[in-house]
């Protein structure tokens, strides 16, 4: 056999191997792995890396982008359980069910390439084509209250988007965070054989964070955290979407079904002990139905405090002289709040309520805990403007209990926020429901201060515009 054969057979070997695995030869020369599966020292290094791989993934069809998709999904599913543990164990907040009910809805919910189909318009003058395609390298940040499930929620929109991103963990779930980051590029390795789609650091930091914001490969930012790191994202210079602060009210006006409106306060407001941003932060409710709403409460698992003084000790307690919430406090048990307060309480509570005016401070700021104060309004004009009041202006998310189809819709409109929930709880509007997931879009990045509202695989791509000026339209023939 010549020399020149058995190369000829060895290529064609190794590309029918390669062809096999999904892998392309040219997707991973001289790439840097770094610590592998996506684990990077430097900012620098971790960013040149997903650069080369995001030229090389945005050749590829949309049917390997798919192929992407399912490996994460598909790779995930098995862990959702064990990962629910592992965020609860190290951040300490909320709860292990929530958690698997959030991992599942951004792992099966969160919108894919199916949602980038083309727009076409026809007709005597040409055709004119919109299409969806990537920015490039999305610089991404999570919070601690959600970590691994926005690192899957953002990596399967960017991805399906043709980006690639460089994740920036928060350091209170470095661990569960990265450990997320490699299994995914694990399960995309070995379904496609391609490296790096998902990067970031060993060691988390601020700087780093910083560094990221300000590199010029970075071609957009993509921000789920605190106002300063938000603030940090819109001034950069870049493309931005930023999810911003909230602090959503639940009215509640006289025409409400009690009962209903008790049942979906208390459990949504107890939904991972209330750390979420979309989650009820006070009720705002009409006067005649104040006392039966709060019997009601307690009958869903609320915990009711009557004394004025240890409503203020509460507060007193939880909020810090900054006027931020105490980590100490974020996202733990009821029980674990009242027990630090030195309030005695019976069975079991998930939420603790109480009534307050409508400038408390625990009703004006954002506690992420299970602590609802309850206003009181005489009218339902009022316990709108309240709400509205009390919303501070964040524009995030609100709620209302109502039969009145007019109060609901100016409801609506005046709240304006981005998110609004008529007669059920806040967190189905993020694609959670009572059967652990839901059949809506997924929403974890909330982007009120740049706009975007719930975020899809379309926030993070460019929408480009194809002209041809030579008629096509199968409607007439000659132009």
């Amino acid at each position: 056999m010549q020399v020149t054969d058995l190369e000829n057979q060895i290529r064609q070997i190794l590309k029918e191997e390669l062809s096999t695995s999904g892998k392309s030869s040219s997707d991973n020369i001289n790439q840097p792995d770094g610590l592998g599966n996506g684990i990077f020292t430097s900012v620098d290094e971790a960013i040149a890396a997903a650069k080369q791989a995001q030229e090389a993934y945005a050749d590829k069809p949309i049917a390997f982008r798919k192929k992407v998709i399912k490996a994460i999904k598909d790779g995930f599913g098995p862990h959702i359980q064990q990962i629910a543990e592992a965020i609860h164990d190290e951040t300490g907040m909320g709860t292990v069910d929530a958690k698997v009910a959030k991992l599942k809805n951004a792992l099966y919910n969160t919108p894919g390439p199916e949602v980038l189909q083309p727009e076409v318009e026809t007709g005597d003058g040409g055709m004119v084509m919109y299409e969806y395609t990537p920015y490039g390298v999305i610089g991404a940040v999570g919070p601690s209250t959600n970590p691994a499930e926005t690192v899957i929620n953002n990596s399967i929109m960017m991805l399906s988007a043709g980006n690639a991103l460089f994740f920036g963990a928060h350091p209170g779930a470095k661990d569960i965070t990265r450990w997320t980051i490699e299994k995914l590029n694990e399960f995309v390795f070995n379904a496609t054989g391609m490296k790096n789609l998902v990067v970031s650091l060993d060691k988390p930091s601020i700087e780093s964070v910083q560094q990221m914001m300000q590199h010029p490969d970075i071609a957009m930012l993509s921000v789920t955290g605190g106002p300063a790191v938000v603030h940090q994202a819109l001034t950069s210079g870049k493309k931005a979407v930023g999810a911003g602060a909230g602090n959503p009210p639940a009215m509640v006006d006289s025409t409400a079904n009690i009962d209903l409106a008790a049942h979906d306060i208390i459990v949504s407001a107890g939904f991972d002990n209330n750390i979420l941003c979309t989650a009820e932060k006070e009720v705002v409710v009409e006067a005649s139905v104040k006392d039966e709403l709060i019997e009601k409460m307690q009958h869903e698992g609320a915990f009711l405090v009557t004394d004025p003084h240890q409503v203020d000790k509460l507060a007193e307690m939880t909020i810090q002289d900054s006027g931020d919430p105490d980590r100490k406090f974020v996202g733990k048990d009821a029980t674990y709040i009242l027990d630090e307060a030195g309030i005695s309480y019976t069975g079991n509570p998930t939420v603790v309520i109480f009534e307050a005016p409508k400038d408390h401070p625990l009703v004006k700021t954002e506690m992420l805990m299970p602590l609802l104060p309850i206003v009181t309004c005489p009218d339902f004009d009022s316990v709108l403007a309240t709400a509205v009041e009390v919303e501070m202006g964040n524009h995030h998310t609100a709620s209302i209990h109502s039969e009145n189809i007019p109060h609901i819709n100016k409801a609506a409109h005046r709240m304006n926020t981005s998110i609004f929930v008529a007669n059920g709880p806040t967190f189905a509007a993020t694609g959670v429901g009572d059967n652990g997931y839901y059949s809506g879009a997924a929403a974890l990045t909330i982007a009120t201060p740049t706009g975007e509202g719930t975020t899809t695989t379309k926030t993070f791509t460019r929408r480009r515009r194809f002209n041809c000026p030579e008629g096509f339209s199968l409607r007439s023939w000659e132009v």
